[in-house]
């Protein structure tokens, strides 16, 4: 039981322990708005594909290419949007609250808090796996969320756009990347492969201290009620069913803890970004970011406990 619980806490508090430096540098104003602007680009433009081609060029792609795997993480983000956003509009008839309620309680920081929690519990191994989420999941972050806070500012879904963004994503052309080398054999010299091995190993540090840094809380008010609501299906009625579902279905292991993480991973900042920019209410999106990320310590923990104690993750 001891080994299983210091195993759980070795994944989970390095992490959180990084992004509560951010906000603290934050604070103290040793990280500033320019500094996350410019980090969050790095972030998103730099390390993060230099990161993921590393791990899907290092690996045996053909191993990981599951189509259970992705159909199972494709359908439950799916379903998990629409009931959610369903089930909200019968109870909340102000479009602003509903639109960053919904997203908020769906939308997971997968790219730059999940993968740093993959690398953790299923190293480099778990990598390959965790790119799928990135190119057939993630996306559907994006859409969904537009889906979602389009009613506050009147505009219309744009399938063209979308599909555009997500083909000049860099994660995406990075990965593609990666395949192609792979498949073809093509070895990397060795000045080039330990330039990409550096850059991406920036990608973990900047991206915790931006998500810690870009937080931000508002205080209370009358609609913390609604906060608090989304973080709980967030970090726990979420990852109970997706979880449940996966290990009816067979999922162990690697494919097990990336479905884990990338349930039980909190509310995005990047929905907050989006929400102040298309007109939600900034409040909930902010306060369900700050809440299930302080709560996600705790359940994270305890499903990596729960689920290695049990013998479904390396038994």
């Amino acid at each position: 039981m001891l080994d299983n619980l210091i195993f759980s806490l070795n994944v989970v508090v390095p992490i959180f322990a990084v992004m509560f430096l951010g906000y603290v540098l934050k604070k103290r104003e040793i990280i500033t708005p320019g500094f996350l602007s410019v980090g969050n680009k790095i972030v998103f433009y730099v390390a993060l594909p230099a990161l993921l081609f590393r791990g899907v060029y290092t690996s045996e792609i053909g191993e990981f290419a599951d189509v259970r795997f992705i159909a199972f993480a494709v359908i439950a983000t799916t379903l998990t949007f629409f009931i959610i956003w369903g089930v909200s509009a019968l109870f909340l008839k102000e479009k602003t609250v509903l639109a960053s309620f919904a997203q908020g309680a769906y939308r997971g920081s997968f790219a730059m808090l999940g993968i740093p929690l993959i690398i953790n519990i299923a190293g480099d191994a778990g990598m390959a796996r965790a790119t799928v989420i990135v190119v057939f999941v993630v996306p559907l972050y994006n859409v969904f969320s537009i889906l979602a806070l389009a009613p506050c500012t009147g505009g219309k879904l744009k399938p063209a756009a979308i599909i555009l963004a997500v083909l000049k994503n860099p994660s995406n052309i990075m990965i593609a990347l990666g395949i192609l080398l792979s498949v073809l054999g093509v070895p990397l010299p060795v000045m080039i492969s330990g330039t990409i091995n550096t850059t991406a190993n920036l990608a973990t540090p900047m991206a915790l201290l931006c998500l810690g840094g870009g937080m931000v809380f508002y205080g209370f008010d009358s609609r913390f009620k609604y906060a608090v609501i989304g973080s709980i299906i967030k970090v726990i009625i979420i990852p109970v069913v997706f979880v449940s579902a996966a290990i009816a279905l067979g999922f162990r292991d690697y494919e097990l803890a990336v479905m884990t993480i990338k349930a039980g991973i909190p509310s995005a900042v990047a929905g907050y970004a989006m929400a102040v920019q298309m007109g939600g209410d900034s409040y909930i999106a902010s306060s369900i970011v700050v809440i299930s990320t302080i709560a996600s310590v705790f359940t994270l923990t305890t499903f990596i406990y729960i689920l290695r104690a049990a013998g479904f993750l390396w038994a």
